[in-house]
């Protein structure tokens, strides 16, 4: 045989050693790798997959994965934090600064490809999160100490990808722990031990087959990120109820919003509202923006409903402004409104009083602005014109003339990746998951510093800040940061 020969037969006889190696390293475990490469089309290189019965069983599996260590005190216990703000109200020292390479990393982990964001509640961090290799939805805990994972919750359904699958925040309380999977499945488990309470298919419960107003889930899976108020878990289905409230003890239905309207679940989340002394959850659909009591004596009743904002699709969710208004913000560049809430004695009433496109103004195609005193702060979209993908500031009276700008020099990704608050400081991560440290003023921000902090694509999942540790995301890794001073 000619050495040519021979070296072929070997090169070939290499290939399926390695290919056999590979393969029974794929099946025996969760391998995400924690490196990302940019996407080429047809180049994904994942395992082709049989898909699984439309049957769910929301919660099936549990695993029970390690003992809890130290706990850490700091929280995070929902979407935008404690007080719906997304500004983290910890008495914490934050470091005035760090090695070149930015704040250190506790700890790393690897996830399913995803947006979704985490919450924090008496050492634990909770997260969704999707097995793509066994097709599985996940509600993991960790510890906020060392990140070694205490258990998940998971059940098998079927998904195709679409830009990631996971993209909502768990809530969770004292007694109780609440997600909604990318399927519009709701769970609500025992937040220390991850006993499954009860399950909800909202798929299944409120869509109304034949009809697409009667669709629930949205094109890119749910964005909804659930709401605990007082023990209730508050949702938002669409379809066949605008809105539910679901006792956390017993899941039991206490009381359902009519949904006359055919309104239609949103990426946005219900926001808790005070307006005109009246406590209520505002909440921006699909079809329209409605606002839902909340007070004992009447819970459930719709308060008020104006269809003159619709835009196609919406992320960023409802923020008051004071003084009875509300802006909401739409994607695509639909841009954002201001609406006024009257009230006549009697009953209210809803009137868009400033409409513009998102080169005109305020505007968010994915995470809601943060106010900060009278100023609004929001990474504006791609499509903004000259103030694309920048950090721009507004004061809360006037939602189309910059306060102030990042500048052209300063542009961070698509204008999609997330930014929080903790006293005068704003973290904020573009596309690349690079960290960017803003220093807040009276009426503008300097920035301070900013690192590489990993090496991933689309840092598009909301952060979490509890105590010292500001924990955040790219498409398939999440890390928590110790931000605080050492002592």
């Amino acid at each position: 045989m000619s050495p040519g020969r021979i070296n072929n037969h070997i090169i070939t006889g290499l290939s399926i050693v390695v290919s056999i190696v590979s393969l029974v390293w794929w099946f025996s475990g969760d391998h995400y790798p924690a490196e990302i490469e940019m996407r080429k089309a047809g180049m994904d290189n994942r395992p082709k997959i049989e898909p699984r019965s439309e049957s769910v069983v929301i919660g099936e599996f549990f695993s029970n994965m390690g003992q809890m260590d130290e706990i850490f005190p700091g929280n995070w216990p929902r979407f935008r934090g404690a007080y719906f703000d997304n500004i983290n109200h910890d008495t914490i020292s934050i470091a005035d600064s760090w090695e070149p390479e930015g704040p250190p990393a506790e700890w790393k982990i690897s996830l399913g490809e995803g947006y979704s964001g985490p919450a924090v509640f008496k050492g634990r961090v909770y997260v969704l999160d999707y097995n793509e290799r066994i097709k599985a939805d996940m509600l993991r805990c960790f510890s906020l100490k060392s990140g070694a994972e205490l258990w998940r919750r998971w059940y098998y359904v079927d998904i195709k990808r679409n830009h990631g699958y996971s993209r909502t925040v768990p809530a969770v309380t004292d007694k109780f722990l609440v997600s909604v999977g990318p399927r519009s499945h709701v769970m609500c488990t025992d937040p220390l031990t991850g006993d499954l309470f009860w399950t909800l298919d909202m798929e299944k419960e409120f869509g109304i087959s034949g009809s697409t107003k009667g669709k629930i889930t949205p094109d890119w899976y749910t964005g909804q990120c659930p709401l605990i108020d007082d023990g209730v878990a508050v949702l938002a289905p669409g379809g066949k109820a605008l809105m539910i409230g679901v006792d956390c003890a017993t899941g039991k239905e206490l009381w359902r919003t009519p949904n006359p309207d055919s309104l239609r679940m949103s990426h946005g989340s219900i926001m808790p509202m005070t307006i005109h002394g009246r406590r209520m959850y505002v909440y921006n659909a699909i079809g329209g923006v409605c606002g839902v009591s909340a007070e004992s004596s009447d819970k459930g009743r719709l308060l008020w409903l104006t269809k003159e904002w619709n835009p196609a699709t919406t992320a960023a969710s409802p923020l008051y402004l004071g003084n009875n208004e509300i802006a909401v913000f739409g994607s695509y560049g639909a841009g954002g409104a201001r609406l006024r809430i009257d009230f006549d004695g009697t009953s209210f009433s809803a009137k868009v009083i400033e409409m513009h496109k998102a080169m005109e103004g305020a505007s968010s195609d994915q995470h809601t602005p943060i106010i900060t005193g009278n100023l609004l702060w929001t990474v504006m979209p791609e499509n903004a014109g000259e103030l694309k993908k920048q950090l721009v500031c507004y004061n809360i009276s006037d939602l189309r003339k910059p306060v102030w700008t990042s500048g052209k020099e300063n542009r961070y990704g698509r204008g999609l990746g997330p930014y929080i608050v903790s006293n005068d400081r704003m973290f904020l991560l573009d596309d690349d998951a690079n960290l960017y440290i803003y220093k807040l003023e009276s009426s503008g921000a300097s920035l301070l510093s900013q690192y590489r902090i990993l090496d991933g694509i689309e840092a598009w999942g909301p952060m979490a800040l509890a105590g010292n540790y500001l924990i955040m995301r790219d498409s398939r890794n999440l890390v928590s940061l110790y931000i605080g001073k050492k002592e």
